[in-house]
């Protein structure tokens, strides 16, 4: 596939392929998927020093100094039932940006969140792999991995796992059976 990422087009599914080369709002791709609205779980929010979080990706491609505190979020998106269409590690740098700082508890996706407000934040893609999807550990899922800026400089990380039951974690073949990602340590390999 021409001028399109090769880790992206590696994955086999041509949905799959569509919603870790999209730049926008993810949660538009996602609902579409799901043929549902899709509802913000929140499953654990925090203020912490940035020497806190267990991941030091975050730390590093934020430029935040140990002691710095930042905002933690991790959050599923649901369907009506509750089925998780997708699982998200938010980290940002506290105090940086007072719209950032409102969304972060918000029990809203952040990308709409954020428009609400009138933002919208440019996103630049750290990394796209394959990793243990976090609903069913033994299960691989795509996942995609990136900063989101205002006037070059970064304000939010996001990590986001897709449902592999909506988007198929398979690749053609040519790539590995899984990529070690400097955001989040080694992933599991396929099944």
């Amino acid at each position: 596939m021409p001028g399109l990422d090769r880790r992206i087009a590696e994955f086999t599914s041509s949905r799959t392929r569509m919603l870790l080369a999209g730049d926008g709002l993810t949660t538009v791709l996602l609902e579409a998927a799901a043929r549902a609205p899709l509802h913000v779980r929140i499953t654990h929010t925090a203020r912490l020093s940035a020497h806190a979080l267990d991941d030091p990706g975050p730390r590093t491609a934020l430029g935040l100094e140990a002691g710095q505190p930042c905002l933690l979020r991790r959050t599923r998106l649901v369907t009506p039932a509750g089925v998780p269409v997708s699982a998200n590690v938010v980290v940002a740098a506290a105090d940086r940006d007072a719209d950032v700082d409102a969304v972060m508890p918000a029990p809203q996706p952040l990308g709409y969140a954020l428009a609400g407000r009138g933002r919208r934040l440019e996103r630049r893609l750290l990394h796209v792999g394959r990793v243990a999807w976090p609903e069913a550990p033994d299960r691989t899922c795509a996942s995609k991995t990136y900063l989101m800026c205002h006037a070059g400089g970064p304000l939010v990380f996001v990590r986001e796992m897709f449902n592999p039951a909506y988007f198929p974690a398979g690749t053609d073949g040519t790539a590995p059976a899984h990529e070690a990602c400097p955001a989040h340590g080694p992933t599991r390999p396929a099944p």
